[in-house]
C-alpha cells in the first residue's frame, strides 16, 4: 500500500499536486515517506520545501524551482519577498540536506531510491543505491563524485605543488596524502576527546548537553540592531506581533534630520552587533554542539514555527530581539526601554528583602553601571530549553554571555539549580556590570530566582 499523500503548504496553483501524473511515481512516494519520518514530522517548512521542489521536478517544471518561488510557495514569504535581503531559503536548504542525509542513514537506510539536493542548487536529484548501503558523504553526492578515481582527482593538488614528488607516482602520492590527513585527524580527535572527557563531568557540560542535543534543533538568534535603532528614532516601541508581520514598517514616517535612504536602509537591511557575533562564535565552538541540529537565525527571519519544537538561545532584549517577549511576560526580571537612548531599566516584579523594585541603567554616572538578565527557561512546547542573554545595552549583553560561558562563574548557579534527580531547573539571574563603550568587566549577581521562586 502506498504512503499517504501529503501536499506542500501554500502552493497557489489550481493544479492538484496529487494528480495521477505523479501520485504513483516511486519518486513522489519516496518524498512522501521522507516527510512522514521523524526527521521531518515536526517541521512543516522542511516538509513544504521538499514536496514543492519534488513536485515541480517530477511535473517537468524545474524552471519554477528558484529561491524566490520556494520562499513564496513553501516558506510562506509574501510575493514581495526579496531573497537578497532574506536568506531563509538558503538556511532551510542547508537544513534540508542534513535531514535527508539523516533519513537515509536511519529510517530510510533500506531505501533503494534516494534523493539529494546538490549544494548551490535546489532541484532535487533522484538516484539509486543498494539496500542497507551507507550514504556517501553529502559533499560527494552534491558534487556528483561517485567513483574512486573521481574522489582521488577531487582531493589531488595541482601539478606545481606535487612536482617535487612526481617520481613517487600518483597513487603513492594519494596514499601518502590520505595517511597524513588521517594522522592529523586522529591527533585532533585525541586532543578533542581529552578536552571533552575532562569537561563531561562538569555542570557546564550538563547545561550545554541539554541545550544542544541530537533530538531537537537548536537556534541561535542574534539581535536585530537596526530594529532597535528604528525604535529609538521613531520613539515608538514595537511588539512582537507587529514585528513578525512587518506592520511597523508601513507606519514609519519621515524623521527630521534622518535621510530617507538611511531610514529605508535600517528598515530593510539586517544589522547585528559585533558583540552578538562574538557570542555566536563562542557558542559554535562548544564541544557539546551538534552540528547537524544547529542553526543561526536572524531575528527578522525567525518564525513561530521555528521556535515551537526547537531549543533556542536568544541574544539581546525585547528592544532588539522581540522574540524575547514570548518568555519575558512570565519572568520575574523584565527589561524596559524609554525613548531616550540608554534610558532603560530592569523591573524586579517580586522583590525579595534587600532587593530593589527597579534597577536603572546609570550610563551618565562615573560608574557607567548597567544591568543584564540571564535566564534558562523551558521551551515553548515544554520539551526543551531556551536561554535568554539580555542586556540593557551591548556591554550588558556581553557581560551576561561571558558569565554564562565561564565555568567558574556559572558553576555555582548551576549547582543551586540542580534538582535531586540531576536535572537543571529553570533560573533567572539579574547581573550588574559597568559599561566601558560596548565592553564590560566581569558581572556579578545582584538577584536570582530558581524554579518555584520564579513567580512568587
Amino acid at each position: 500500500m502506498s504512503a499517504p499523500i501529503v501536499a506542500p503548504a501554500h502552493i497557489e496553483d489550481t493544479q492538484e499536486l496529487t494528480a495521477p501524473l505523479i501520485s504513483h511515481d516511486p519518486r513522489w512516494q519516496l518524498a512522501q515517506r521522507i516527510v512522514a519520518s521523524k526527521s521531518f514530522a515536526k517541521s512543516s517548512f522542511l516538509t513544504s520545501f521538499l514536496l514543492y521542489v519534488c513536485d515541480r521536478e517530477l511535473r517537468g517544471r524545474a524552471f519554477e524551482i528558484t529561491e524566490h518561488q520556494i520562499g513564496i510557495h513553501a516558506l510562506r514569504r509574501p510575493v514581495t519577498y526579496n531573497p537578497g535581503e532574506d536568506n531563509i531559503v538558503r538556511n532551510y536548504a542547508r537544513l534540508l540536506r542534513k535531514r535527508l542525509d539523516e533519513y537515509f542513514r536511519t529510517e530510510g537506510k533500506q531505501e533503494i531510491l534516494r534523493i539529494s539536493i546538490p549544494r548551490g542548487k535546489y532541484v532535487p536529484v533522484f538516484y539509486e543505491g543498494e539496500k542497507g548501503q551507507e550514504l556517501p558523504e553529502p559533499s560527494l553526492i552534491a558534487s556528483g563524485i561517485s567513483s574512486e578515481t573521481e574522489i582521488e582527482e577531487a582531493i589531488s593538488f595541482s601539478q606545481p605543488i606535487w612536482a617535487p614528488f612526481s617520481k613517487l607516482g600518483h597513487r603513492t602520492i594519494t596514499l601518502l596524502f590520505v595517511f597524513l590527513t588521517l594522522a592529523v585527524a586522529l591527533a585532533a580527535a585525541w586532543f578533542g576527546m581529552r578536552h571533552f572527557y575532562h569537561r563531561s563531568g562538569t555542570l557546564s557540560h550538563q547545561l550545554w548537553a541539554g541545550v544542544f542535543n541530537s533530538e531537537r534543533d537548536t537556534l541561535i538568534v542574534p539581535a536585530d540592531s537596526g530594529f532597535g535603532i528604528l525604535q529609538n528614532l521613531t520613539q515608538r516601541p514595537v511588539h512582537l506581533g507587529d514585528y513578525v508581520n512587518g506592520v511597523y514598517l508601513s507606519r514609519i514616517t519621515p524623521i527630521p534630520g534622518v535621510d530617507s535612504r538611511n531610514l529605508n536602509d535600517l528598515s530593510t537591511q539586517r544589522y547585528t552587533s559585533v558583540v552578538d557575533l562574538n557570542i555566536v562564535s563562542s557558542l559554535s565552538r562548544l564541544p557539546e554542539l551538534v552540528s547537524d541540529r544547529f542553526a543561526i537565525r536572524y531575528a527578522r527571519d525567525l518564525r513561530m514555527e521555528d521556535l515551537k519544537h526547537s531549543n533556542a538561545i536568544l541574544l539581546g532584549s525585547q528592544h532588539t530581539n522581540p522574540w524575547v517577549e514570548l518568555f519575558e511576560k512570565d519572568m520575574n526580571f523584565a527589561l524596559e526601554y524609554e525613548p531616550e537612548v540608554d534610558d532603560s531599566t530592569v523591573l524586579n516584579r517580586h522583590p525579595l528583602p534587600g532587593e530593589n523594585a527597579v534597577y536603572k541603567n546609570a550610563w551618565a554616572d562615573d560608574s557607567h553601571r548597567t544591568y543584564a538578565v540571564l535566564a534558562y527557561l523551558p521551551s515553548l512546547d515544554g520539551m526543551g530549553h531556551v536561554i535568554l542573554v539580555e542586556g540593557l545595552n551591548m556591554a550588558g549583553t556581553q557581560a551576561a554571555a561571558d558569565f554564562l560561558l565561564n565555568d567558574r562563574t556559572i558553576s555555582p548557579i548551576l549547582k543551586k539549580a540542580t534538582r535531586a534527580d540531576g536535572t537543571l531547573e529553570p533560573f533567572e539571574l539579574l547581573l550588574e556590570t559597568n559599561s566601558i563603550g560596548a565592553n564590560a568587566p566581569e558581572a556579578h549577581v545582584v538577584a536570582e530566582r530558581y524554579d518555584g521562586s520564579l513567580q512568587q
